[in-house]
């Protein structure tokens, strides 16, 4: 495991933990709670393709190991449960 994993996977379990939390409590289950879910969603998901295409292009003109590319991959699911449980926590005070 690199560095970057280290540092990422504690942030990552306290972020699903406030994913989890928030959409099955009662909070998520109102009108609002529908409306910050919506919008972490709206915020987190384009990290995935975006950051594949990437991954992609780097593959096609340089060239990385299968190892690499599994690593990069993994990062960005970990990126994408910060990234929606950092905005969850951000539009749960503002809205």
């Amino acid at each position: 495991m690199n560095w970057l994993g280290i540092i990422l996977v504690p942030i990552f379990l306290v972020s699903l933990y406030i994913i989890l939390k928030f959409t099955w409590g009662e909070e998520g289950k109102d009108e609002r709670g529908a409306l910050v879910l919506s919008k972490s969603y709206m915020i987190s998901m384009p990290i995935l393709p975006i950051g594949w295409l990437i991954l992609q292009l780097i593959q096609d003109f340089v060239g990385i190991s299968y190892e690499t590319y599994r690593y990069w991959i993994w990062i960005m699911v970990l990126v994408i449960f910060i990234v929606q449980g950092a905005v969850i926590m951000v539009y749960k005070h503002k809205l």
